[in-house]
């Protein structure tokens, strides 16, 4: 059977660093499909151990869902950002504190259908109080919870936005 072959690609439409793509393909049976991709980047999230069994949640208003999500520290890469240094900054922004060390919990594609996206998850240690300013659209709510609590919440639905759950049932999972 012959390949998936690229015909094209266009940007149909761009908002910050946000773009709609519409990417162009020849199918094995030889037809062409045009496919819309919502293009994102890399992106991060960042599990914080404040202390070995204590780490920082962030809670936020977030508009799709019309409601507060608690989530970990976490966001979109800048141009030519590495995942690594996106994260330290966003540890800084969101939850105040610079980590000695950053350690690469996981890589995944949150919809690797649609989505151009790119997640990495770190577990951070060693934090000592650096804060950035945060982006003028975020209003944080900050709590250190303890480990346990922060696991029950990513498994009862309480955490629902999926960088930190996956990050949090990994690093659970891998027996940390």
């Amino acid at each position: 059977m012959p390949p998936w072959t690229p015909l094209g690609s266009a940007v149909r439409y761009t908002r910050g660093k946000l773009a709609l793509r519409e990417d162009t393909w020849r199918l094995p049976d030889g037809s062409e499909r045009i496919y819309p991709v919502l293009v994102l980047g890399p992106a991060v999230a960042v599990l914080p151990f404040v202390e070995p069994d204590r780490v920082l949640l962030v809670r936020q208003y977030r508009h799709l869902q019309r409601g507060d999500s608690w989530e970990l520290p976490g966001g979109g890469a800048l141009p030519g950002e590495s995942p690594e240094a996106a994260a330290q900054r966003e540890l800084r922004e969101e939850g105040g504190y610079r980590a000695a060390r950053l350690t690469l919990l996981t890589r995944f594609y949150p919809s690797n259908a649609y989505l151009d996206e790119t997640a990495y998850c770190y577990v951070a240690t060693g934090l000592t109080p650096d804060p950035l300013p945060s982006d003028d659209d975020e209003f944080f709510e900050r709590a250190i919870v303890p480990w346990s609590d922060a696991l029950r919440m990513a498994l009862d639905g309480q955490i629902t936005e999926s960088f930190s759950k996956v990050a949090i049932l990994q690093h659970a999972l891998a027996g940390r």
